[in-house]
């Protein structure tokens, strides 16, 4: 009965442990939000649009501001999808040296209203200025999502 009793806490526990411990960057750390570019919020809610031509421009990347006061070792970017679908995910660390790391890039089918977060490292000698998310792809056209970035020690 003991090895029962184990079994099921141990598979609740994982359970709950992956759905508490997939919403926030793993291993307890020190997090902050950083301002979207034009600094009236942390949290930015878009519809994605169709892809820029010559004329026109797309909606599909937000600029984070990191603070200069501050240094990270990681950045997390949250996309809460209010619409499920397949979408084209990218996250950029922009330097002063005008050169950006391209930390992910990948096209993803993320559920309705789960949370997705993507990560990626800074450089060990330089500490970048911005954080480019970018949310679109085709398929995604017209969908609604909200996207926040943090920085991480």
């Amino acid at each position: 009965m003991s090895q029962l009793k184990t079994i099921v806490i141990a598979g609740i526990a994982s359970l709950f442990g992956g759905v508490i411990f997939t919403n926030i960057p793993a291993k307890a750390q020190s997090c902050t939000a950083l301002p979207v570019v034009d600094g009236s919020s942390t949290l930015v809610q878009k519809s994605v649009s169709p892809p820029g031509t010559g004329i026109t421009r797309s909606n599909w990347s937000t600029d984070f501001v990191v603070p200069s006061s501050q240094s990270f070792r990681r950045y997390v970017a949250r996309i809460m999808p209010k619409n499920g679908g397949e979408y084209d995910l990218a996250m950029s660390l922009k330097y002063n040296n005008d050169t950006a790391d391209n930390a992910f890039t990948r096209t993803i089918k993320l559920p309705e209203g789960k949370p997705y977060n993507i990560q990626g490292a800074a450089r060990r000698s330089a500490t970048p200025y911005q954080v480019n998310v970018s949310v679109g792809g085709l398929r995604a056209i017209g969908n609604t999502y909200t996207v926040s970035a943090l920085g991480c020690n």
